[in-house]
């Protein structure tokens, strides 16, 4: 069977979360260097047609399945706008893009790649799983307004509102990502705000960094 077409008009999130990812994850093998992992990724979407989901790997097997995710490691948690606006819209800049991936037929490539540095998963996900936060990103898009995205990292409960928002607007994001534009150059300028516990995006950071040193992958 082959893998299925990215969906051409908008789905809700029930028929997406329910149908479509599920038979995306369907079609391709887990690398045998995951199949160690036992973890549980989040979705929780608010707003008209949300729900929670909770996306489970563990020996090997991928399942989606309606209900709490109050034991994921780290949890999406969107409005259903911005959700569908960055998988049918291309809002959200880079950072939408990124998340429209782990959504589309090119999440099994995701999961193939993160099986190549599965040493920086693993150690990655406990040090995220003990911090306890919500983390926001927020891109000001002129015309359409904020696109927002947090991470729930760690389980339990969903705050009211996040430890920390990071804001920067769409050119200043794809500046980054293209290596024009350096985080410490756009902070000490202003172009990026950031609301809240400094020092939480300053542990994220470490956490991924250390992660990305200690990985195979990554050595010369």
């Amino acid at each position: 069977m082959a893998i299925p077409e990215f969906p051409s008009t908008p789905l809700t999130p029930s028929q997406f979360m329910g149908s479509f990812l599920p038979a995306v994850l369907a079609e391709f093998n887990v690398p045998d260097n995951l199949y160690e992992l036992d973890e549980m990724v989040g979705v929780h979407l608010t707003g008209k047609g949300g729900g929670e989901w909770r996306v489970t790997l563990k020996e090997g097997e991928i399942a989606v399945a309606t209900g709490s995710r109050e034991e994921a490691t780290v949890t999406l948690v969107q409005d259903v706008e911005d959700w569908r606006g960055a998988l049918w819209e291309g809002r959200g800049g880079p950072v939408g893009r990124y998340a429209a991936r782990l959504f589309t037929p090119r999440t099994a490539e995701i999961v193939e790649s993160i099986g190549g540095r599965a040493g920086a998963a693993r150690a990655a996900l406990g040090p995220l799983r003990d911090l306890d936060a919500l983390f926001a990103v927020v891109i000001a898009e002129d015309e359409a307004g904020d696109w927002t995205l947090q991470l729930k990292l760690g389980p339990g409960p969903i705050p009211t509102e996040p430890d920390t928002t990071i804001t920067l607007c769409v050119a200043d994001a794809e500046a980054m990502l293209a290596g024009e534009l350096g985080a410490l150059e756009a902070f000490m300028a202003g172009r990026i705000q950031v609301d809240g516990d400094v020092g939480l995006m300053m542990q994220v950071q470490g956490i991924l960094m250390q992660a990305a040193r200690g990985d195979p992958a990554n050595s010369p």
